[in-house]
């Protein structure tokens, strides 16, 4: 007995009880009896199809059940599958995002988050992590978007499958972005309020406190302003006060503070990045002269010129100060700039005014002083161990008509500040030239060596050595007399173009000193590098060398090292007999000081 053929099965619905069966048929052939029989075979499904209806009818109201959720939230949601493709959304998320249904159906879900928000996700995902959190996602034109994120996983239809909830916070940020500005910008000029100009100052002070310089609060009233608001309307004094705005800031570095508490003041906080008062207080000088001269360019309001002023009070601070204390000193120094006739600057410290006051009035009186040649020169003795002159130094002398004597340690360090200085240095080469050619008929003076100082300023130049060259040339003089004295400052400038400059100087004949010694801060390597001729010991050491040991021990340090070098070494500031003993038993050969001769005229030397 045999199968002939498969198995065939069908599902029968009797319409008589309506039951369901599932028939399987076979033939089976009987060789020996040479008969074939079909056998069939029933069985009642009905309860399983009935199941299996119920259960598809059930997958079918979950699916709906799901949609419906979906898209009753307010939130975007997204269902993604284990490939991590996208297979449900809501129609939050189509607006949110800016796709259609079918743009997202299907897509990697990754193509909707910020690249630099992935590693949250992988995180967030190997962890388990299921409470909110924070990422950036991408709309379908690009722009980012900060949402707050969570996400389940689910069983659908027997798949595990992730559904995530994304709430767009961008409107939130907007809006806390708007409720700061309002709290802390001023809503015409967008600048810093009150409340913020405070916290920064206060924050400034905390600041200085570490680094010990010196801050300024600049503040800056617009002249007779009211008279605009009150004849051509709050628009054009609006307009004006927000031209005034760019202005200023235009004026400042961008981590400097500007800001407007309402009216027509401003105000300017800056770090001077200066230790020194004085120097900070010239920083702030500059830039309220900057201030006062842009205010009074033309305002130009629907084609009508307007013309202001400003009055400027300055607040000079460290960190001893407190907020309303530095306020109250800007304020207090404006006002006075107001009744003494407005467009001016005034600083709350006094002394400072005072001194930057006589600064400016000596700056433009040197200045007229050096034009019309009203400069004078003394000049000192410089001797050696037996007291017979060797030399003697230049020395620029000044009295003004009105000012009175004017000491070198006042005007000298103007005219470099103000760059007055690399003219009135050649003014002083060229006199002490024609004395040197005057003397030559001097047996006496002939061998006289002078020495004139040369600033930074004026050895930095291009063409120093030429017009050394030139000065030699054009008054015939024995380049050996001259001696110019230079500071290890400008060694410390550019040491390469120092020695280029010396070493075309030293092949005229010329001899170098170095002015000060001592005093700086350079290596002494310069020494071995440089073709120079004298040392000059700064009088600091020489003046207390009776009762200072550590001036004695200095003074005999830079004397061996003159020896061992091959240098002359003077002392200058020698005011006694006692000094200058003591001076020629340590093995000093060379001195300049009261003791030998005051800086005296050419005619009574």
């Amino acid at each position: 007995m045999s199968f002939i053929g498969g198995e065939n099965v069908n599902e029968y619905l009797n319409t008589i009880n309506n039951k369901i069966y599932l028939f399987s048929e076979k033939v089976i052939e009987d060789y020996k009896k040479r008969i074939s029989v079909k056998v069939r075979v029933g069985v009642d499904i009905t309860t399983i199809k009935d199941k299996e209806s119920k259960k598809r009818e059930q997958n079918i109201k979950n699916i709906e059940t799901i949609e419906a959720i979906l898209n009753s939230t307010i939130e975007s949601t997204l269902v993604y599958d284990s490939n991590k493709k996208c297979i449900k959304l809501n129609d939050v998320a189509l607006k949110t995002f800016g796709y259609t249904k079918d743009e997202m159906v299907g897509k990697d879900v990754r193509t909707f988050i910020d690249k630099d928000s992935l590693p949250i996700i992988k995180k967030v995902l190997a962890t388990g992590y299921e409470e909110p959190y924070e990422i950036t996602m991408l709309r379908k034109c690009g722009q980012k978007f900060p949402c707050i994120v969570k996400g389940k996983y689910i069983y659908l239809n027997s798949e595990k499958v992730r559904v995530v909830a994304i709430l767009d916070l961008s409107q939130d940020k907007e809006k806390d972005n708007k409720i700061v500005k309002l709290a802390f910008y001023d809503s015409l000029t967008n600048l810093p309020n009150r409340a913020l100009l405070q916290d920064r100052v206060e924050l400034f002070l905390a600041k200085l406190a570490r680094t010990k310089h010196y801050g300024g609060l600049i503040v800056i009233d617009l002249d007779h302003f009211k008279n605009i608001n009150n004849t051509k309307g709050h628009f054009v004094g609006d307009k004006i006060l927000i031209e005034c705005a760019k202005r200023l800031q235009h004026l400042i570095r961008s981590c400097d503070t500007i800001s407007r508490f309402g009216g027509d003041e401003f105000f300017i906080l800056i770090d001077t990045d200066f230790h020194d008062k004085f120097d900070a207080a010239n920083t702030i000088k500059d830039i309220s002269k900057k201030i006062l001269h842009n205010i009074q360019k033309p305002f130009y309001i629907k084609d009508e010129e307007y013309l202001l002023t400003a009055s400027i009070g300055i607040s000079i601070f460290d960190e001893s100060f407190s907020y309303y204390e530095i306020l109250k000193c800007a304020d207090s120094a404006m006002n006075f700039v107001k009744k003494s006739g407005r467009n001016n600057y005034n600083f709350f410290d006094s002394a400072l005014q005072s001194q930057l006051e006589r600064k400016a009035i000596i700056t433009g009186k040197l200045r007229e002083a050096i034009k019309l040649k009203q400069i004078s020169i003394a000049y000192q003795k410089q001797v050696d161990i037996n007291t017979n002159v060797v030399g003697v130094e230049a020395l620029a002398r000044w009295e003004d008509e009105k000012l009175g004597n004017i000491s070198p340690n006042e005007f000298i360090p103007i005219a470099e500040e103000s760059g007055l200085i690399i003219e009135f240095g050649y003014y002083l080469l060229e006199e002490t030239a024609r004395v040197i050619k005057k003397w030559q008929s001097n047996p006496e003076r002939a061998i006289w060596r002078m020495s004139v100082n040369v600033s930074l300023s004026q050895f930095s130049k291009n063409d120093f050595v030429f017009f050394i060259e030139q000065i030699i040339k054009d008054y015939k003089i024995d380049a050996k007399l001259l001696r110019l004295e230079i500071t290890e400052s400008i060694l410390l400038n550019n040491i390469d173009d120092a020695i280029s400059k010396i070493d075309y100087l030293k092949k005229l004949g010329i001899s170098i000193s170095i002015d000060d010694f001592g005093t700086g801060y350079s290596s002494l390597a310069y020494l071995k590098k440089l073709s120079i001729d004298e040392l000059k010991i700064d009088k600091s050491f020489i003046e207390d060398i009776l009762v200072d040991d550590n001036d004695e021990i200095l003074v005999i340090a830079i004397l061996d090292l003159g020896n061992k070098f091959g240098f002359d070494v003077i002392a200058e500031g020698v005011e006694t007999k006692e000094i200058y003993e003591k001076l020629k038993k340590l093995g000093c050969k060379y001195f300049q000081g009261f003791y030998f001769s005051k800086p005296l005229p050419k005619e009574r030397l």
